[in-house]
């Protein structure tokens, strides 16, 4: 009787730890999915957030536009600065009333402007005529 009863109880341990195998893995996975939907919560959560909150400022440097198509100015600055110089010496040249002094004035004006733009890409800052 006693033999029976043992071979019950081992049966029954054996069928119940079988149970809560099976019962234990369905809860493994049920947690698995409720990680998963609480960090795509907590993702959504963050985006609306950052919808709701943020100011024009961040949205501009936030922007992927600020970050990878930059402009230097120095360049164009340069370039300027070199034309109102050209501009400048073409004017004096203008006002010589020798024929010679006159091309010779404008072609050291259009050398100068032409040396100018040159280290306006190479090399910055550029030196000030």
């Amino acid at each position: 009787m006693k033999a029976i009863g043992l071979v019950l109880g081992v049966g029954g341990l054996l069928t119940l730890n079988g149970w809560t195998a099976k019962k234990v893995a369905a809860l493994e996975a049920k947690l698995d999915t409720l990680v998963k939907r609480n960090s795509d919560l907590a993702l959504k959560g963050r985006i609306v957030s950052s919808q709701l909150f943020r100011s024009p400022l961040e949205d501009f440097f936030a922007s992927p536009e600020f970050w990878e198509n930059t402009y230097d100015s120095g360049q164009a600055d340069c370039a300027r600065r070199c034309i109102e110089t050209l501009t400048a010496h073409r004017n004096v040249c203008k006002d010589k009333t020798d024929e010679t002094e006159r091309l010779q004035c404008f072609q050291e004006a259009s050398d100068n402007a032409s040396s100018c733009q040159t280290q306006c890409s190479g090399s910055f800052p550029p030196p000030i005529p």
